[in-house]
């Protein structure tokens, strides 16, 4: 139900004053976004000083929402270095998940996407990815994987002498 919607407008442009808020929640929209870069700086001019924002999108995700999905791969490098180039600090910057997660996930995603494509082997690949990922849930790791994973939470502040 969408009917309280309060205001509806492109994310890099949404007409409310400089300021404005003391905090936004953006979660898994800007992989949906042509130039997401526009949207932070948007943010930065709607949080007043000190708001919070709060960001996460994925690392690792397959097209959803075509064609309205423009990319994927927002590693915690791009918000350690777009962040603080548009007025934010980074308070805290967590990993959804890790590679043994995603490589569990893929696996048990494999027969179906075996069997839609029309593939005679995806009994195979049912069998073989449920197999594999019943031991990787099993417990191996030390500590995580920063190696992939399904994406980033970050919590950000604006800071104050940021425009």
């Amino acid at each position: 139900d969408t009917s309280g919607i309060d205001l509806v407008s492109d994310i890099s442009s949404i007409p409310a004053p400089d300021g404005s808020f003391d905090a936004i929640l953006c979660s898994e929209v800007i992989e949906h976004i042509p130039a997401p870069l526009a949207a932070l700086a948007e943010f930065r001019r709607l949080l007043a000083p000190g708001g919070r924002l709060i960001l996460t999108a994925p690392f690792a995700s397959l097209v959803h929402f075509a064609p309205y999905h423009f990319s994927s791969g927002f590693s915690r490098y791009w918000y350690e270095l777009h962040l603080p180039k548009h007025g934010f600090e980074i308070d805290e910057l967590t990993a959804n998940g890790d590679w043994f997660d995603m490589l569990r996930q893929e696996l048990m995603r494999w027969w179906k996407v075996s069997k839609s494509s029309g593939s005679l082997l995806w009994p195979v690949a049912l069998v073989a990815g449920y197999s594999c990922a019943l031991l990787l849930r099993l417990p191996h790791r030390k500590k995580p994987s920063e190696l992939s994973c399904f994406g980033w939470h970050c919590i950000a502040t604006k800071q104050a002498d940021s425009t």
